[in-house]
């Protein structure tokens, strides 16, 4: 059995390969998207399998193709989290993707609405605000040299029946993060760049990484 058939929780990306930053070393694995498909039922519907998440890169109009199999492996119990732009919903619940109309940081700001584990001690402002300048900038120091708008610029046109909104954007708190049953099983949906590639290690959002994990496993 190959990694991505034994971690029980797949990164499904375009292309394959590679690793995404996160810390600690995590149970997952990384596997392209058609690949994971052509194993079929026996990898999905297996057991082995707790929880996939999509990069934000996936090709929808497959991913459409697949829905039947995908939708069987959340019902039976599976976890998904979806990155991006959803324009082809590709699981029940999903909604498309619509941008904010946004004139500076404060119509992208990103407001707790629903308390999550995963979310649990992160600083907001830091989700907010991304830097590429030597160190940790923090506070004032963050928000000048920092630019807004990577985690999130937009939301999802309508949250489904028996959803909950983790987390709005902008100043009337559109859901940008939201989470929802199917059948035994939940969804996760981020409309923005891959969830956890927000992990930063010197921050307080270290722990996204590790507890979107747990999550996805069934253990958090």
């Amino acid at each position: 059995m190959t990694a991505a058939a034994t971690a029980p929780v797949q990164y499904v990306v375009m292309g394959g390969g590679g690793s995404s930053p996160m810390a600690p070393p995590a149970p997952y694995a990384t596997v392209d998207l058609y690949d994971l498909f052509a194993a079929g039922e026996d990898l999905l519907l297996g057991g082995e399998v707790k929880g996939l998440m999509f990069s934000l890169n996936c090709d929808q109009v497959f991913l459409e193709r697949q829905a039947p199999l995908l939708e069987r492996f959340v019902r039976s119990g599976g976890r998904v989290l979806v990155n991006g732009h959803v324009v082809r919903p590709f699981l029940p619940g999903l909604a498309p993707w619509r941008a904010v109309d946004h004139h500076g940081p404060s119509d992208l700001r990103v407001t707790p609405v629903t308390p999550h584990p995963v979310w649990e001690g992160v600083d907001f402002h830091e989700l907010l605000y991304r830097t590429g300048v030597p160190g940790t900038p923090t506070g004032e120091e963050l928000t000048r040299v920092g630019v807004a708008g990577f985690y999130g610029r937009g939301h999802h046109a309508r949250v489904p029946e028996g959803g909950t909104v983790v987390n709005g954007i902008g100043p009337y708190r559109l859901p940008l993060d939201i989470v929802y049953p199917l059948g035994d099983g939940q969804v996760m949906a981020h409309a923005g760049n891959d969830l956890h590639g927000f992990s930063d290690p010197d921050r307080t959002t270290r722990t996204l990484g590790p507890r979107l994990l747990a999550w996805l496993e069934g253990t958090l």
